[in-house]
Parts: structure tokens; sequence; C-alpha cells
């Protein structure tokens, strides 16, 4: 069937260029909206919204064009019809340059432009605005009511004809044949003109009062949009003050706080053109400076001091101030918590009486009120922003304090990785202890990875990733525990393309963190595969199952949440700390990806399906790095090693000499200083934590003295750790504990480099 086409008639055209063409549009838009059945009220919201657009049109871009068009609009499966009054604003003005902040309600400006747009909007069932510099062109649409029924055009056409064959009577003109008529019966109805004119003043007061009405009201929601972005406290105060300051054109303007145990107001932020007087008054003594019993008096206005008998408030702070400014009117507003305990004031002060007026007093009022929620959310803020700073210190000290002691454990353990005089027997128990060493540096980083997600600190370094690269080097790293658990794992990597934009590193934790799960949740002699492949246009997928213990079914919905392990006796049997899937899932995401989990129940194993966006080009795989130096038949070295911890120092210098390498150890900053002076280093090993002061600072000095290459080895493993190094003068950043071969691979490139 053949769909119904929109059918509109144009009712009339108007041009827009004199103030009483506004009008007349005002005028047509409520007839109209007479004819097609629309209520008295509705009537007369559709002619303030038009009339509000034309304005703008008539204001800022010197006049336009209205078109009025009846719609007629079918409603597919319906059955019915809808009908609509639609009226089309266009001008040839400069565009409106803030178009999304005026939509928004967020936009303002000392001429009111956008207000008459955002007043329509609400007044309309729908508003659409196009704006280039071309013109504006506004299209208002009013649904007819249900209980019009549905309209004949013809017969609209015919009502709104004859309205148009009428001529037109704006306000100003009826007024002006009022007044004529008045003047020509004047003699018999001088009492109805006094009536009239009275009537006039009366609406003239009326206007006067609404107008300034919603002046104040947008005055204070301006302020509330401004007080509701300022989260520092300084920021906010001076936010306060400077905008009422203004509102009140006070020659000045101060907020104190006030000190409940030392009884002392302290002034935190002035404006005004007269705020200099207060240079002598930062801090002010007693609870009565700004009147007595605040908190109960609340805000309090004083029209002229000189004709005040009795003290009142602010009188003290004007006897206070009186040598570098006059004050005669002053106007106080405490600021009163929840628990009506006052926590400050904001007090201005003007050269002239009778300054401040009612109007005043309720921004004032509003403001302060606001002022209280505002000090609250902020000192909140500082207090949660203070808790988080500590908590990443803390956790960045965990760090260093839990990997400082693996380290010579590991140095010590990796050296052993290929020594022909660990006995064969014992090369297994070796292969363990490393192992595990190097799960409990992978809870570490998890634990940190975890805090950087959620503080959205965490930076990805995108190059061209060879997935296929990143599996493989995973497989290498886990073969070790597929052996212990004597499972069997089968790798198909059929995809014919399989390079993404990635962080090569973060993309083989995800696959490391899957792997281990499976390994861990899969018994003896279990199966597991990876398997990848292109099922989607322009994405690679890899996809790792397993023939273990499965999921709960109601478990998948939150498996990748942080601290999740499913029932507590999974935690109780396998350990973890239940972040490795949410890192996961968020790195994927990161990478513009999907990662989702698959299991049929209990029993019936698990599969993890990973979908990364493909890119092209040449790619790395899980270590983007020159190829390594060899550790045998380098050249050797004098090296000036930098450690407070004592296992850590005595290994790494006992082992690096085994290798050859001169080592001169130092245990403090005191200690690197003098070696530094008294002899010549080919390189420096420096932790970053020392007990008299930081390597960053020692590094910096050295490398002012002389060019020395320098690593930092340090539980510290942050991003930002690592590019403070570097911006330090270090070379190259190797976080604890470190596996000695790759240190010696680093120590053996910065000496063939130099």
């Amino acid at each position: 069937m053949k769909k119904e086409a929109n059918k509109s008639i144009r009712l009339l055209l108007m041009e827009v260029r004199f103030e009483q063409d506004v009008v007349q549009c005002r005028q047509r838009a409520r007839q109209f909206a007479e004819v097609l059945g629309f209520a008295p009220q509705a009537q007369i919201r559709l002619a303030t919204a038009l009339s509000e657009i034309a304005r703008n049109a008539f204001q800022y871009a010197g006049g336009g064009k209205v078109e009025f068009l009846f719609e007629t609009q079918p409603r597919p499966g319906v059955g019915r019809v809808q009908q609509s009054l639609v009226i089309v604003v266009r001008d040839t003005g400069g565009g409106i340059k803030a178009l999304e902040a005026v939509l928004g309600g967020t936009y303002r400006s000392r001429t009111g432009m956008g207000l008459g747009i955002l007043g329509a909007q609400r007044l309309m069932d729908r508003l659409d605005v196009e704006s280039t510099k071309a013109g504006t062109t506004v299209t208002m649409r009013q649904i007819l009511p249900a209980a019009a029924g549905v309209r004949d055009p013809a017969k609209v056409r015919a009502s709104v004809d004859a309205i148009l064959q009428r001529p037109p009577a704006s306000a100003i003109e009826e007024m002006q044949v009022q007044n004529q008529e008045l003047l020509r019966v004047a003699s018999e109805a001088k009492a109805k003109e006094e009536e009239i004119r009275r009537i006039n003043e009366e609406l003239a007061e009326t206007n006067t009062g609404v107008l300034a009405l919603y002046d104040e009201l947008e005055t204070l929601h301006r302020v509330s949009i401004l007080l509701g972005s300022k989260l520092e406290l300084k920021a906010l105060i001076e936010s306060i003050i400077d905008v009422t300051t203004e509102l009140t054109d006070a020659d000045i303007g101060a907020f104190y706080f006030w000190s409940e145990a030392s009884q002392v107001w302290s002034l935190y932020a002035t404006a005004g053109k007269k705020a200099g007087a207060l240079e002598a008054l930062s801090t002010a003594p007693g609870a009565g400076f700004f009147g007595e019993n605040l908190a109960t008096v609340g805000l309090s206005r004083v029209a002229d001091l000189r004709e005040e008998a009795a003290p009142c408030s602010g009188s003290g702070f004007a006897r206070a101030i009186k040598d570098n400014f006059e004050v005669r009117a002053c106007l106080v507003a405490p600021l009163v918590d929840s628990e009506n305990v006052v926590m400050g004031a904001i007090i201005f002060a003007s050269a002239l009486p009778d300054s401040f007026t009612e109007r005043s007093e309720r921004i004032v009022s509003s403001i302060a009120a606001q002022a209280v929620t505002g000090i609250e959310k902020s000192r909140l803020f500082q207090e949660v922003k203070a808790t988080s700073e500590a908590k990443d210190q803390f956790l960045a000290m965990l760090s260093h304090e839990l990997r400082t002691p693996l380290n010579p454990v590991m140095a010590i353990v990796s050296s052993w990785h290929g020594d022909p005089r660990v006995p064969p027997d014992m090369r297994e128990e070796v292969a363990t202890i490393a192992r595990n060493i190097r799960l409990e540096t992978r809870l570490i980083d998890d634990l940190l990875d975890f805090n950087r997600l959620i503080n959205g600190k965490l930076q990805l370094d995108l190059v061209n990733v060879d997935v296929h690269g990143v599996i493989a080097s995973v497989v290498d790293i886990c073969q070790g525990d597929l052996d212990d658990a004597g499972q069997h794992l089968e790798v198909s990597l059929a995809a014919r393309q399989f390079h993404v934009a990635g962080d090569a590193a973060r993309l083989q934790q995800v696959l490391w963190n899957v792997l281990k799960n499976a390994i861990k949740f899969t018994g003896q002699e279990g199966l597991i595969s990876i398997r990848t492949a292109n099922e989607a246009e322009g994405k690679v997928q890899i996809v790792v199952k397993d023939s273990g213990r499965g999921i709960e079914p109601e478990a998948l919905d939150r498996i990748f949440g942080a601290f999740e392990q499913g029932q507590p006796q999974v935690l109780a049997r396998f350990g973890g700390l239940g972040l490795g899937l949410a890192i996961s899932k968020t790195f994927v995401e990161r990478h513009g990806g999907t990662i989702v989990a698959r299991s049929k129940g209990l029993g019936e194993g698990a599969e993890f399906v990973i979908e990364l966006p493909l890119t092209s080009g040449s790619a790395v795989g899980a270590e983007a790095a020159a190829a390594p130096v060899p550790a045998e038949g380098a050249a050797k070295a004098r090296i000036l090693l930098i450690e407070d911890h004592e296992d850590t120092l005595n290994t790494l210098t006992r082992l690096l000499g085994k290798k050859g390498h001169s080592v001169v150890g130092a245990n403090s900053g005191e200690a690197a200083r003098k070696a530094f002076a008294e002899g010549t280093f080919d390189l420096i090993i420096s932790d970053l934590g020392l007990p008299d002061c930081s390597g960053l600072e020692l590094i910096t000095e050295f490398c002012a003295e002389r060019a020395t290459p320098a690593i930092a080895l340090s539980g510290y493993g942050m991003e930002s750790d690592v590019r403070n190094c570097i911006a330090a003068g270090f070379r190259d950043h190797l976080t604890k504990p470190i596996d000695f071969g790759q240190l010696l691979q680093t120590v053996n490139r910065l000496i063939a480099e130099s």
C-alpha cells in the first residue's frame, strides 16, 4: 500500500519589519488557534511563544518572515490522522552562535538573547531550530487537541480567509482608537477615563513587578548553575562574592568564615571597587562583629547607619573600616548549616544610604542558602579527594613494601635459570618459586591497575599489535602452569587478519587473565583451547574455552564485576582478588572491543569470547623492543648501585659481580653522593624511595654534573612514576621484583649504547 504523505496548506505569510508586526503576528496566532479549536489558555501560550520568537528575529536579525501552516499527517496503524498548527519564523541574521547552550538552558547574556527560544520551547509541543551564518529558522508545532476532532482543511481555509478580511487591530492600534474615542467624549466619560488610566498604571506596575521577578529568577538560576559548577572551595566562594556584589551594586562585598573554636571571623574573599578598605580586617574577633544572634535574626538590612539609634547588624563592621571607607548602608546574610550553626557570613556595604532593596534581600538570602549547600558539597569533595589521594599513596606504598622483599628472592631465583650448578632435580622447585613470585606480583599489579581504572588514570600506549604474537607469548608464560596441572592446550590461530591498534602489554594482560582463569578452574587432565577467527567483518575474535568447573547462570551477569568470583566456596577454594576479569573487561572496552562469558552451567566448562577491531600494517607482539643485548660477553662496567633495602643491595651486588661488573653500593642519598664524587661510573642503578632523599633528586643532580646512564629500580611502578623517572634523567625504569635476566639485559644495553 502506498504510504500517504503529509499534507499542509499555508494559512498566511507575514513579514516582520516593525514592532507592530510582532504584535500582529501574536494576534494572528491567537485567532488561528481559536479557529482550530484550541482552548483559550492554549491560544495564549501559542501566541506568546510566537511573540518571543518573532521579537528575537526583529531585535537580533532586523526582521524576518512568519509562515502559518495547517498540517495533516497520517498515523500508520492507528487509523486516524494528526493535525497541527505549524509556525515557521525565518530571518537572515548572523545566526545563533551558542545554539546548543541556548537550547540546553545554560547560555546567558546581558541582552537576554536566548531566553525567548527557551521559553517558547517550553510552550510548544515541538520547537526545532536551524541556525547558520546565513540566518535562523525556528519551526514551532502545536498538535490540535483531540476534543476538536478532525478539521476539514477547506473549512479551515475559509475560516482563516474570513479573519484575514478583517482589518488587523494590534494592541497599540486598539489603544490609540480607544484614546481618541475617550477624548471625543471626554465631557461625558471623564470618570471612565480616570478608571482606565488607573488600570493602565496598575498594569504597568504589575508588568514591572513581573519583569523584576523574572529577572530575579533568571539571576538565581544563573547563580545556581555557577555554584553547581564549582567544587574547589576558593573558586566557589570567590564566585559567590563576585556575582552577589555585582547584583547588589555594592561598593564592598566580603565573605567571612566563623571559627567557633577561636571566636574569630576570618576574611576569605572580597569584591567591589572599595574592597581595599578591608585590608586591615583580615580577622575580626567576637561573634557579634556582624550583629548578635545571626543564626536567629537571619538576614539584616540597614538603610542608613546614621539614622540608626541602637546598635544594629553590620555596625561593628562599619565602625571598623570607617578610617578607609564610610559605610552608610549594609546588608548582612549569615550562612547557617542544617544544625542552625553559623559557618560564615556574606556582607555588602555602600557609601550611599538606601542602597539595598527588598529585591537585594531576596537575591542575597537565596544565594546564601545556595552557598551553604555549595560549601558543604565543596568540603565533602575535598574530603573525598583527600581520602582518594591518601588511598592512592597508601596503595603505592603498599605496592612498594610488598615488592621490595620479593626483589632479592626473584633476582636470586631468576639468576639460577640455566645455571649448570643447579641440580636437575631442583630446577622444577626453582621454577615453582619463580612462578609464585610472578603470581604475587600479578596480584599487586591487578590491585594497582584497578585503582588506576576507577580513578581514570590508566593510559594506553597504542601501537600496531599482532594478536597471534600476543597469544604465543601468553601461552609460553603459562606453559609451566599447564604442565603442572597436566592440562592439554589446543591452539588454532585461523584468523586471516589479526592486527589491532592496541597496547601490547595490556592485551597480553587480558589474555593472561583469561587463560589463567581457565587453568585455575579446569581440573587435572582437562582440555583448554584458544582459537582465533574473523567471524565479523573488521574484527578479530579470540575464544578461550575450557572443560572445567563452568559458571552458574546467575553469575554470568556479574562475572566481570570487581571482587566477584561467584559463590563464596569458589573464593575459599581458588583464592585470588576477583579483579582480573573486571580489569580485562575495561582494557578490552578501552580498545573498542567486547568480552563476554558463556557457560551452560556447573560442570559444563566456560567460554570467553573477545572481539577487537582490526587495523592494518606491520605489528608487534607482546614485546615491542629492540633485540636484547646478550647477557654473556657484554662489556664489563663500573656500576653505582643505590638501594636502601639491605638484602636487595647485597644480592644484586653479588649477582652483578658474578657477571664481571664492578659494583659500588650505597644505602642512602648521602652515601651515593659521596661515592659519585669520589669515583667515575659507567652506569647507575637507583631505588626511588631512599631514607634521606628521593632517587629522582639524586639522578637530577648527577646528570647535571656529568652524563651517566641510569636505571630506576623501584617498587613504585605507576605510569606517573615512569614518567617522573624519565623526566629526572633515568634512561629506563624497572619495577620490583625484577627478573635478573631482564636487569642484566637492560644493563648491557645501556652500556652498549653509551
